[in-house]
């Protein structure tokens, strides 16, 4: 059997937000692979009957981030499954709107949908533009040196990026952008098994969106932005369980990043 759509859901200790992404997820011929970054025996019994009772299959990896868990569903998926569309995807989202009928055109392609979050943000494109060689040698010195004050900037020009992008795409109908946001990614099947590996398993979380870019400009695969596709991501879920340092593996995930694609 193929199925148009495979959705990826990595979860990490919130069983809540993977009940209600079944609530949720009724899109036809479609399989869930759930991935458990494993934390704990009591929190993978409850992950692995959530997946049971929704009639989705369950796979159990080391909490390695990620890059690591998203990899390793793809390649369940590419061994155990014919399909059209593969989805990396939060479990803390709620598809408002999405139909194979959308894809059309986009059998080569990456797809960026509307993503809104609980302000009403749209959270795509996550990066609209490549970024420029001395943008990002200045994020190197900020992050090298834990220049914290800096970051604000750094908000501050992606915010412009993103209302420049809305204009041309409003007025001129541009569609094409950098990289998507990683909390509901769609690829083509195509475009999934050029890129494959997706992520880089040395980065544990941030930063894995640029990364994206970079492989899909080297790859000649396009990353299209798709409104019609909307998609509410409630941003409630595992970051808050997990007690890191947001700065910490942001600094260290774009060292990684940067060290890999521009050195």
């Amino acid at each position: 059997m193929e199925y148009d759509f495979i959705f990826v859901v990595l979860v990490y200790k919130n069983t809540k937000d993977l009940e209600d992404f079944f609530i949720h997820q009724n899109i036809p011929n479609s399989k869930v692979i759930v991935v458990n970054s494993f934390f704990d025996e009591e929190s993978e019994c409850q992950f692995k009957t959530i997946a049971k009772d929704n009639y989705a299959d369950f796979i159990s990896v080391p909490n390695k981030g990620y890059g690591f868990g998203n990899n390793r569903g793809c390649e369940y998926a590419f061994k155990k499954y014919k399909f059209k569309y593969l989805i990396i995807s939060n479990a803390d989202i709620e598809i408002k709107k999405m139909n194979i009928s959308m894809m059309k055109g986009c059998e080569n392609c990456i797809i960026a949908p509307q993503l809104l979050n609980k302000n009403g943000r749209n959270q795509n494109p996550s990066n609209p533009f490549v970024s420029s060689c001395l943008y990002l040698k200045l994020m190197h010195f900020v992050f090298l040196n834990n220049i914290r004050y800096l970051l604000p900037f750094f908000s501050v020009v992606s915010r412009l990026k993103k209302i420049a992008f809305l204009f041309m795409y409003r007025f001129f109908k541009r569609n094409k952008i950098f990289a998507p946001h990683g909390a509901f990614t769609i690829f083509s099947y195509k475009a999934i098994e050029k890129l494959f590996p997706v992520y880089d398993e040395d980065i544990f979380l941030f930063c894995e969106e640029p990364h994206l870019g970079n492989l899909a400009r080297k790859n000649k695969i396009s990353v299209i932005y798709m409104p019609s596709i909307k998609i509410f991501h409630k941003e409630d879920g595992s970051m808050r369980l997990a007690s890191i340092d947001v700065f910490e593996k942001t600094r260290n995930s774009f060292l990684i990043f940067y060290n890999k694609w521009y050195v």
